[in-house]
C-alpha cells in the first residue's frame, strides 16, 4: 500500500494513533513526499528518541525520553523534510488517562517534577489526590511527563 495514502487514510478514519514525526516536520503528506527515509535524523538526535515506523519513516518515541528541541534532526535532513522556519516544533500535547496513580489513591507527582516549563499543576480537591492539570499554553509537548510516568497514563494528542 502507498505510504502516503496509508497515513492519510488512518488520519481520516480515526484509526490507530498517528505517529509523532520529528520536530519541524513538513505538514500533511508533504513530509512523506519529501522524506527519503535516509535515517540521518535518527543518527543526529542526541536524546535517542527517533526511530522508524513500519514504513521506514522517522518517528518520535517519547517513551524513550524527551525531546529537547535542539534542532539537530533538522540540520541533518538533506531533503528538507524537516525545516525550522520559526514555528512551533509540533502541536502535540499530553492527555492524562484514568489510570493515573492519583486516581487510584496513590500520591504521584512525577510528571510535574519532570516538567521543565512548569506546565503541570495539581489543584486542590476535597477527596483523594488531584490529577495533574496541564497548562497547554506553557506545555511544549516535549514528552518529559510521558517518559517519566510510572504507569504510562500520559499519551500525546495532536491539537
Amino acid at each position: 500500500m502507498n505510504k502516503v495514502y496509508d497515513e492519510t487514510r488512518r488520519r481520516f478514519l480515526g484509526g490507530s494513533q498517528l505517529e509523532i514525526r520529528p520536530p519541524w516536520a513538513l505538514g500533511g503528506d508533504q513530509f512523506f513526499k519529501t522524506c527519503t527515509c535516509c535515517r540521518q535524523c535518527l543518527q543526529a538526535c542526541p536524546q535517542g528518541i527517533l526511530t522508524v515506523d513500519r514504513f521506514g519513516y522517522p518517528r518520535v518515541d517519547l517513551s524513550a525520553g524527551e525531546c529537547i528541541f535542539c534542532g539537530q534532526c533538522v540540520e541533518s535532513c538533506p531533503e528538507g523534510a524537516l525545516i525550522n522556519l520559526g514555528q512551533k516544533p509540533w502541536h502535540h500535547k499530553p492527555f492524562v488517562a484514568e489510570s493515573c496513580l492519583n486516581n487510584k489513591g496513590t500520591l504521584c507527582r512525577t510528571c510535574g517534577e519532570e516538567c521543565q516549563t512548569g506546565a503541570i499543576s495539581y489543584p486542590m480537591q476535597d477527596k483523594g489526590f488531584s490529577q495533574p492539570v496541564f497548562d497547554l499554553n506553557r506545555c511544549t509537548g516535549c514528552g518529559a511527563c510521558l517518559h517519566s510516568c510510572p504507569v504510562q497514563a500520559i499519551t500525546m494528542t495532536n491539537l
